[in-house]
C-alpha cells in the first residue's frame, strides 16, 4: 500500500531531503512551496531518482487562507494525506519593534496559522484510516531568547 506525504517548504533545504527520503521508502509527495519554478525540478528530481509520484503546488502559506485553499485543492483532487511533514517557516531579522507589521504578520501567518491548520485538517482523516504521522519541523530558536537581532 503506498502512502501519501505532503511536505510544505519542500523545494529545497530541509523540506527537500525529507522529501528525498519519503520518496526514497517510496512514498507518493505532494509538495509545496511558493517558488514555482524550484518546486517544479524538486518534482522532476524525485520522479527521476525514486519512481514515486510527485504532485507539486505553488502555494504561498504567508497569505491569509492560501493554508485553507491548498488542503482543498488536495481533497478535491482525492489525494489522501497519511503523512504530513509541516517544513515551512521563516523568520526576520532586526528588533522587533523596527519590524514591518506585513512582514511579521505574514511570518506568523505561515510558521503559527499554517502549521496548525494543517495540523487540524490531516488528523480526522488519519484516525479515520488508523493511520498517519505528522511532523513539524522547528528551530532550536524557538525555545530560547532571540539570537542576535532576531525578530521572530
Amino acid at each position: 500500500m503506498t502512502r501519501t506525504a505532503l511536505v510544505t517548504g519542500a523545494s529545497r533545504g530541509i523540506g527537500f531531503e525529507l522529501a528525498r527520503l519519503l520518496a526514497a521508502d517510496g512514498h507518493d509527495l505532494v509538495l509545496v512551496s511558493r517558488s514555482s519554478e524550484e518546486l517544479e525540478k524538486a518534482r522532476a528530481r524525485l520522479v527521476e531518482q525514486h519512481g514515486v509520484s510527485v504532485r507539486s503546488i505553488s502555494r504561498d502559506l504567508s497569505r491569509p487562507g492560501e493554508t485553507l485553499d491548498l488542503w482543498r485543492e488536495i481533497e478535491g483532487a482525492g489525494v489522501v494525506v497519511d503523512i504530513l511533514v509541516n517544513n515551512a517557516g521563516s523568520g526576520l531579522y532586526g528588533p522587533l519593534a523596527q519590524q514591518d507589521r506585513d512582514a511579521l504578520s505574514a511570518m506568523l501567518e505561515l510558521n503559527v496559522v499554517a502549521l496548525t491548520m494543517l495540523t487540524r485538517l490531516a488528523p480526522p482523516g488519519m484516525l479515520e484510516r488508523r493511520w498517519g504521522r505528522i511532523l513539524n519541523v522547528g528551530t532550536l530558536k524557538g525555545y530560547q531568547p532571540g539570537g542576535p537581532r532576531m525578530a521572530g
